[in-house]
């Protein structure tokens, strides 16, 4: 066994805030799970690691999938809005300000996904900050968490550091949408390491889509189309996705990078290639700093590559140029906790209800090759959000479902919006009644949510 150098460390940490909820991880879910803590009369904090809000939304997700059940692919099917509440507060938030086009159908490619929700990014971080600050919500970007305080079982609050330095946060309760787990991770739960493939996407500015989507057609590459009024006279591409492998030119470096097909794009400008997915690396540690930056730096190398590739090859790109990299490298599992309910892919695809359930979803990423029968919507149970073995603490996000195809549902964009109303929904229930989340009457939790908007199904 290598011998590991350590240091002593003794510590008095000042406490900086003390609040009902405490919501560490400002992306998907965390932003919605601040939200309903403070509808529903919490004193709520909100921590973020990077300057904005949104997380995947802004960093890493093309549409926000699956607002909408799969009616698209199941002739005679249902159309339902499975994702409701706080989350379609977002979205109508972003139309009136010009952020949205809305839930836009799509034309080709509905086997995958019968709506796209397309937002523009920038928009995004300015709306979810108004939403906060109007909502009471105590906010803290550039801040991380770097230990628990706890009790025993009991999780009293967290450890953060930021440029004012180390501080504590003490809450009642507390939610972790980190992503990483990283609060769960600190207290003890059980988590499990869960290595996936990363991607980067980028955007591209300056492409000629008409012309683009004319030479697809005709090389019998369009696999995905949705079009919508973005405001521009000849252009009204929104959502494009082309199989790139007809083309030889691409052969060699989508077998390198071992990627399915692709890309899948959206455009929110005339002439913007927002967001183009179809890099690819092996599957990374997100939670092992050198594999992280291992795959950082080749996957940066990658778009720039491909950007050249398209430029090159793709009669429209000609004169396009590399207008935009998120943040970070896409994560698509990192920490699975341990939670009392571990949703299975049979309770997916056969669209299993619950009685504690406090949201539906309907969409797979692996679509069409994995569906949730009939166009229907499965249930996620509360229990799939409350880990084991501490108190004071609920999960929300990519975060949760251990077994992989099952993951590539619940950890989209969207779904993770409709998990973090239902703990932030909760973690204000428990500190308003002064009991623990394993003890709350989900029934109660159930009514509550009904009553702000979020959409439960039919029984």
């Amino acid at each position: 066994m290598q011998h590991v150098k350590t240091i002593q460390e003794s510590k008095r940490t000042p406490v900086k805030l003390e609040c009902d909820v405490l919501v560490a991880g400002g992306g998907t879910a965390g932003i919605v799970a601040a939200l309903a803590a403070a509808y529903n009369g919490a004193s709520t904090v909100l921590i973020e690691r990077y300057g904005t809000l949104g997380g995947t939304m802004v960093n890493g997700a093309g549409p926000l999938h699956g607002f909408f059940n799969m009616w698209k692919a199941f002739p005679g099917a249902e159309k339902v809005q499975v994702v409701q509440g706080i989350p379609q507060k977002i979205i109508e938030r972003l139309i009136e300000a010009g952020g949205s086009l809305g839930h836009v159908e799509m034309e080709k490619g509905y086997t995958y996904d019968s709506v796209a929700t397309i937002i523009d990014r920038e928009m995004f971080k300015s709306v979810a900050f108004r939403m906060i600050q109007e909502a009471g919500v105590k906010l803290l970007l550039h801040t991380l968490v770097v230990d628990v305080v706890q009790d025993r079982h009991d999780l009293k609050g967290i450890i953060v550091e930021s440029k004012s330095g180390r501080q504590a946060i003490l809450a009642k309760m507390t939610i972790d949408t980190t992503g990483d787990a990283d609060v769960a991770f600190k207290a003890g739960v059980k988590c499990h390491i869960m290595k996936r493939s990363a991607a980067m996407p980028f955007g591209m500015t300056n492409v000629d889509l008409k012309r683009a989507v004319a030479f697809l057609q005709e090389k019998n590459m369009l696999t995905d189309l949705a079009q919508a009024d973005k405001g521009s006279e000849h252009d009204d591409i929104v959502r494009l996705g082309f199989d790139i492998r007809k083309l030889d030119a691409f052969s060699e470096i989508i077998k390198k990078i071992a990627y399915w097909g692709g890309p899948l794009t959206i455009s929110y400008h005339e002439n913007d290639l927002g967001f183009i997915n179809i890099t690819n690396t092996v599957p990374v540690n997100a939670v092992d700093v050198d594999d992280m930056t291992r795959a950082e730096i080749e996957l940066r190398e990658q778009v720039v590559g491909m950007a050249e590739m398209m430029r090159k090859h793709i009669p429209g790109f000609e004169k396009a140029y590399l207008s935009w990299t998120p943040i970070q490298l896409g994560v698509r599992r990192s920490r699975i906790v341990d939670c009392e309910y571990d949703l299975s892919l049979k309770d997916i695809i056969e669209g299993r209800r619950f009685n504690d359930e406090v949201a539906l979803y309907s969409f797979h990423d692996m679509a069409p090759q994995i569906m949730v029968k009939d166009g229907q919507a499965y249930g996620i149970p509360y229990r799939a959000l409350l880990p084991k073995g501490v108190e004071n603490l609920l999960v929300a996000g990519r975060l949760i479902t251990k077994a992989h195809k099952a993951h590539q549902s619940t950890r989209n964009t969207a779904c993770c919006m409709a998990q973090g109303q239902a703990v932030g929904t909760a973690a204000a229930l428990c500190s308003k009644m002064n009991v623990k989340p394993r003890s709350l009457d989900f029934k109660l939790l159930q009514d509550v949510l009904k009553k702000d908007g979020a959409y439960l199904g039919k029984r």
